[in-house]
């Protein structure tokens, strides 16, 4: 009898399998360009390797949209770059990789005004210390606009001063040479087997454990059950939604999904991370199973278990009723 209720793995995947596809039959580091509010900077960020004694010369621009009915009074500054633990944003000089602020100038003024439509080049210069420390310098330029003195006029007719303020920032990630170390470690790689709700997904941590800042990539692949076609990968994807940069002595767990997930199938799924060198990768059989399909796949078995406990009683009472009674001597 244990034989006969013994249900294997592969067995369960063929059944939810034909289940799916009875009811799919029935049911039928890119540079970038970045806007907060009125204006728009780009590139977003820049790597660039500097030596010791450099005299280095970068630009990027800031534009006012042409939709913009405004002008646009803007200041620069420039602040130390770095995250926390949280890999959340900080404007603070940590463990010295934040020098670079002092070493920017700006080529242009400070201060300027840009009419809807215009842009303009903001150059600037990184003088850099012939004592300056290998490893990774950070800075952030930022982009602040000012209160405007033009007025606008409002619904009911009147008119009121423009004063709504935002600011950008334009991300320096710098590689002074010398006693480098590019060295990461990959952990806690996963693709969820089973999916009740949502899209499919990998997920890894990487520590950065060198003294410069290293590019992690991520690659999601998703291929049918039974097939080699690809039917899904991000490798083609803008950069920034692939790639991310890990700064020194910092953690950044990671998600990368396909967003346009199906609401049921069964998937391979194979999820590659690669940082400094070395790579790790996991391969999934992966089921995406709505709740309700669940609930039917679950009586489906039990009602196939019931129904064979049922036929393996119904048989022994049968051969106990044909078995010749036995007689006194």
């Amino acid at each position: 009898m244990k034989n006969i209720i013994k249900i294997s793995r592969k067995t369960l995947i063929f059944i939810i399998s034909m289940l799916f596809v009875g009811t799919n039959f029935a049911l039928s580091s890119v540079f970038a360009e970045s806007s907060n509010g009125g204006f728009m900077v780009g590139p977003m960020n820049q790597k660039i390797v500097l030596n010791p004694g450099d005299f280095y010369e970068a630009s990027f621009t800031v534009s006012n949209p042409i939709n913009n009915s405004n002008n646009i009074k803007y200041e620069l500054s420039i602040q130390p770059f770095y995250v926390n633990d949280e890999y959340k944003t900080i404007f603070e000089n940590i463990d010295k990789t934040g020098q670079m602020a002092e070493w920017i100038t700006f080529n242009v003024p400070d201060t300027g005004i840009l009419a809807p439509g215009e842009k303009t080049e903001i150059i600037f210069t990184i003088n850099v210390p012939l004592d300056a420390p290998a490893g990774g310098q950070y800075a952030s330029i930022i982009v602040s606009s000012l209160p405007n003195d033009e007025k606008d006029t409002t619904e009911d007719g009147t008119s009121a001063m423009i004063n709504e303020v935002f600011q950008i920032g334009h991300l320096v990630f710098a590689e002074i040479t010398g006693e480098t170390v590019k060295q990461g470690e990959i952990s806690d790689v996963n693709v969820p087997s089973f999916i009740l709700s949502g899209n499919i997904f990998g997920s890894s941590s990487i520590k950065n454990i060198g003294n410069v800042h290293g590019t992690a990539k991520y690659t999601l692949q998703v291929f049918p059950l039974f097939s080699d076609e690809e039917i899904y990968t991000n490798e083609e994807a803008p950069s920034e939604e692939n790639t991310k940069t890990i700064l020194p002595n910092r953690t950044l767990f990671n998600e990368v999904s396909w967003d346009e997930t199906p609401d049921m199938g069964i998937f391979n799924v194979i999820y590659t991370v690669e940082f400094e060198g070395v790579t790790t990768q996991v391969s999934k059989l992966v089921i995406k199973c709505p709740i309700w399909l669940l609930f039917i796949i679950i009586f489906v078995i039990f009602a196939i278990i019931i129904w064979i406990v049922m036929r393996v009683k119904h048989h022994s009472k049968k051969s106990r009723k044909t078995e010749p009674t036995p007689t006194a001597e």
